[in-house]
C-alpha cells in the first residue's frame, strides 16, 4: 500500500510545533521515530491531511535524573533508555522492557513518546512505567498538563492525548529504598515480535514484609492495566514463592484477553499467571540487590 498525500512540516522548536497544531485544528497527526504512525498510514489505519514531525526538536530529548523524579524526553529510544545509567538504577524493569522491544534496528528509531501515544495494547514500555506510577506531561499551545499513565490510555490505539497537544515527557517518581521492578515478556519469535503477554512487577520491601506491591499486564486487555488485586493480596506479607504464586492466579483470572493470530484467550491467562510469578521473584530478587535470571 502507499501512503496518501499529505503535507509535512518540521518544526525545530516545541513553541513551533504545538502553535502549527493549534492552527491545523485536529488535521495533523504527531511523529517521531515514525515506526507505528508511518506503519498504520500504509495499512489505512490512519489518515492525516499533515503530518508535524517533532524529531528535529532538542527539548524533547534526554533522560534526567532529577531530585525526586526521573525525567525521560518523548524522543528517546528504546536502546537509549536500555543503556542508560540512570534507568539501570531507578528503574531496571523499564530498562528490561525497552531491551526487548521489536527488533534492534526499530529499537534504533522507535521512541518512548510514540509507544506511549500509539497505545497499542501490546506495548512493551507501558507496564514498567505503570507499576512505577509515571506520569505523563502533555505540551499544547496554551499550556501544560500531566496525566497519570494509569488514566492516559483510554482504549486499543486511543488515549486522552488532545488534538492539538504534544507528549512532552514521560515522569517516574523515585520509588522508596528497598525497591526493585522487572518486567517479562512472552512473544512467539526470538526478535521483532509483539507481546502475546508482557507482565511488570514491582515490590518494596520494608521489615521483611511487603510494604507496596504493583502488578500490569499487557495484551491481555483492552489497554495495559495494573491489577490491583494483586497489590491487596500480597501488602503486609512476608514475600515467598507461596504468595507470588497466589498472587499469579489472581492475574491470571482479572485480565480480559482475547483470541487472536498470537494466542487465545485461555493461553494468554495461563501465560499471565507464570510470567506474573516470574515478575515478582525477579522484583523481589532486585529489592535485595541479587539479579535472578529471567527464564
Amino acid at each position: 500500500m502507499r501512503l496518501e498525500d499529505f503535507q509535512f512540516h518540521a518544526p525545530g522548536k516545541l513553541a513551533e510545533a504545538t502553535h502549527l497544531l493549534s492552527v491545523l485544528e485536529g488535521t495533523a497527526r504527531v511523529v517521531a521515530g515514525g515506526t507505528d504512525l508511518l506503519a498504520d498510514m500504509k495499512q489505512g489505519r490512519l489518515g492525516a491531511a499533515h503530518v508535524v514531525s517533532i524529531a528535529g526538536i532538542p527539548e524533547l530529548r534526554g533522560i534526567e535524573d532529577r531530585e525526586n523524579v526521573l525525567r525521560i524526553g518523548p524522543l528517546e529510544t528504546p536502546n537509549r533508555i536500555a543503556a542508560s545509567d540512570a534507568v539501570l538504577r531507578r528503574i531496571r524493569g523499564l530498562a528490561d522492557a525497552a531491551g526487548v522491544m521489536a527488533g534492534y534496528q526499530v529499537r534504533n528509531l522507535a521512541t518512548i513518546g510514540g509507544n506511549l501515544a500509539s497505545a497499542v495494547p501490546s506495548g512493551d514500555l507501558p507496564p514498567a512505567l505503570l507499576v512505577a506510577g509515571a506520569v505523563v506531561e502533555l505540551t499544547a499551545h496554551d499550556g501544560i498538563r500531566t496525566v497519570s499513565l494509569a488514566d492516559f490510555f483510554l482504549g486499543p490505539r486511543k488515549t486522552g492525548l488532545g488534538p492539538d497537544e504534544i507528549l512532552t515527557a514521560v515522569i517516574v517518581p523515585h520509588l522508596p529504598a528497598g525497591s526493585g521492578v522487572a518486567y517479562e515478556k512472552f512473544q512467539l519469535r526470538d526478535a521483532s515480535a509483539l507481546a502475546v503477554v508482557g507482565v511488570a512487577a514491582r515490590l518494596t520491601i520494608a521489615d521483611g514484609v511487603i510494604a507496596t506491591a504493583r502488578l500490569a499486564v499487557g495484551a491481555a486487555a483492552p489497554t495495559p492495566v495494573l491489577i490491583p488485586e494483586v497489590a491487596e493480596l500480597l501488602e503486609g506479607k512476608p514475600p515467598g514463592a507461596e504468595v507470588f504464586a497466589a498472587a499469579a492466579r489472581i492475574a491470571s483470572e482479572e485480565v480480559k484477553p482475547i483470541s487472536d493470530l498470537r494466542g487465545s484467550a485461555a493461553y494468554r491467562r495461563d501465560l499471565v499467571r507464570v510470567l506474573a510469578g516470574r515478575a515478582l521473584t525477579r522484583a523481589e530478587g532486585r529489592c535485595r540487590n541479587e539479579e535472578v535470571p529471567s527464564c
